[in-house]
Formats: C-alpha cells, sequence, structure tokens
C-alpha cells in the first residue's frame, strides 16, 4: 500500500508501506496503540489514524526531529493506495470469477481508482482481458543435445577419491 500525502499547497508525497522497516512499524503502532496487523487493516479502510501514523514514521527518516503531535495533516490529506502488486493480485483473482460485465466493470473502475498508478492498473485489465499475462521467454534455453565433456580432464563427479600416483 502506499500512503499519499497532499498537503495544501505542498508537494505530494508517498510513502510505500513494504518499504516500512519492522522498528518503524513498531513505533507507528505504539504512535496509535495498534498492531501492525491491526494498522495494515485500519489502512485498507482509510483510518485516518493508521495513514498518519505510517506518513509520520516515515517523514522522520528526512526530519528525524518530527515530533507526532506536530504531524497532524488534514484528513482529505491522506489517502491509500494499492501498489502494481496489490492492482496484479486482485485483477488476477477477479479474472477467476465469473461475474456479470457491469460488475466487472465497477470493479476495474474501482481498481484504476484506487491504484497508485493507474495506467499500470488499467494496462494489467487489458492484459488479463486478452487472456491473462504471458509466460515470458526462457532467457537461457537449455538445449535437447548434450554438451557435457568427455575429456579426461573433466573432474570426476564418481564421489570417490582420486587414486595417487606413486614414485
Amino acid at each position: 500500500m502506499i500512503i499519499v500525502h497532499t498537503p495544501e499547497g505542498g508537494a505530494e508525497q508517498r510513502f510505500d508501506t513494504r518499504k516500512l522497516l519492522t522498528s518503524e512499524a513498531s513505533i507507528a503502532g505504539k504512535a496509535i496503540g495498534m498492531t501492525w496487523p491491526g494498522i495494515r487493516e485500519a489502512l485498507n479502510e482509510d483510518d485516518p489514524d493508521a495513514m498518519r501514523a505510517i506518513a509520520w514514521v516515515m517523514s522522520k527518516r528526512e526530519n528525524p526531529q518530527l515530533r507526532f503531535g506536530d504531524f497532524d495533516p488534514a484528513v482529505d490529506e491522506l489517502t491509500v493506495k494499492w501498489d502494481h502488486r496489490e492492482i496484479s493480485d486482485r485483477v488476477a483473482e477477479a479474472a477467476k470469477v465469473q461475474a456479470p460485465e457491469e460488475e466487472r466493470d465497477l470493479f476495474h473502475r474501482v481498481l484504476i481508482r484506487n491504484a497508485a498508478d493507474p495506467a499500470a492498473a488499467e494496462a494489467l485489465i487489458k492484459e488479463y482481458a486478452d487472456g491473462g499475462p504471458k509466460e515470458p521467454a526462457d532467457p537461457n534455453p537449455t538445449s535437447m543435445t548434450s554438451d557435457s565433456s568427455t575429456s579426461d580432464s573433466s573432474p570426476s563427479t564418481s564421489g570417490g577419491t582420486p587414486a595417487s600416483s606413486t614414485p
């Protein structure tokens, strides 16, 4: 998930929860009296306390002296967006479900609206509509013929110790 902070008159900031350190998750949890699983669930519901805690703790990377009480954005300045993997997972799961076209279209609009990268979400939806992701070509195809050497200089793979000659 990506927490997007758009302060009035300021530049948008994005905080990727996948980049959150364990210690930061703990600090954020203590600030709002929640555990990390609780924060993740609250983020799915656009909970302002959870969004604020994550944005604050990640902002502390650039401003270590920033106190939680001093970081108090307006509710509409924070939102949660889904990252590429979350969109991909949702599109893949939806592709497995038989649903009327109207429901599928509504679901796709919700995905695009909630995506951190709407263009990438649209591309994923189109890819699945066209039959799903294609397997990438193997960059190292294996030959059907054996390329193993049979020379005497090849190392032994018999598992035994080499015989030693005595002078």
